[in-house]
């Protein structure tokens, strides 16, 4: 695929899609009809595994609720602190092409993630506030990563960049407070001081 062809995958969950979609009970996610894509995980439990043939997790699916607030009223606002969705660890399958918006967005207990081979693509703010997050390796197989995917993750201390990487976001690592390197590939330095804003720079190493 092309850079232009994968940013032009839809990653929301259409009405269609929803009015059609497949129940997972064991993992409280539900699918489209031909299991391409996880469109919904309200209830989903802290451990979830997503099914293999998946290929997206459309925008928000595993992003903070206000619902997930214990002890707290609907339409209360709810401190920081306090906003965490339920999410501790995730098993994605080696379909999965492309993670959508905000698909963990303020998922505070999620310390780690593994991303699959063939991912092409990170949306934005796919990780943001990511409280715990302390380590993110790119698969060779990622292309683009999303404006501020990886925002306030304040926990990342290292993060590796593959060399099929053709596009990283605006602010994509902003208020990251513990980052002390960025690995990328020998021989790709001078593109990825490029890629990457000039309050980065510092912490970019070659491989």
């Amino acid at each position: 695929m092309t850079l232009e062809e994968i940013l032009r995958v839809p990653t929301a969950a259409s009405p269609e899609e929803r009015a059609h979609d497949v129940w997972d009970d064991e993992n409280r996610c539900c699918y489209s009809a031909d299991g391409e894509k996880l469109l919904d995980a309200e209830n989903f439990p802290s451990e979830v595994t997503v099914r293999e043939g998946c290929r997206i997790l459309c925008d928000g699916v595993f992003a903070f609720q206000d619902y997930m607030a214990e002890d707290r009223k609907i339409g209360e606002e709810i401190p920081l602190d306090e906003r965490d969705s339920f999410l501790e660890k995730i098993h994605l399958p080696a379909t999965l092409t492309h993670i959508g918006n905000a698909a963990f967005n303020e998922c505070g207990l999620l310390e780690s993630i593994r991303l699959p081979k063939g991912l092409l693509s990170i949306g934005e703010e796919a990780f943001c506030d990511c409280w715990n997050l302390e380590k993110v390796t790119c698969p060779a197989s990622l292309r683009v990563i999303g404006p501020r995917a990886f925002q306030g993750c304040i926990n990342l201390y290292q993060i590796r960049l593959n060399k099929g990487l053709e596009a990283i976001g605006e602010d994509a690592f902003d208020d990251c407070e513990s980052l002390e390197t960025i690995l990328v590939p020998a021989g790709t330095l001078d593109r990825f001081l490029t890629l990457l804003p000039k309050s980065l720079h510092e912490f970019i190493e070659e491989l």
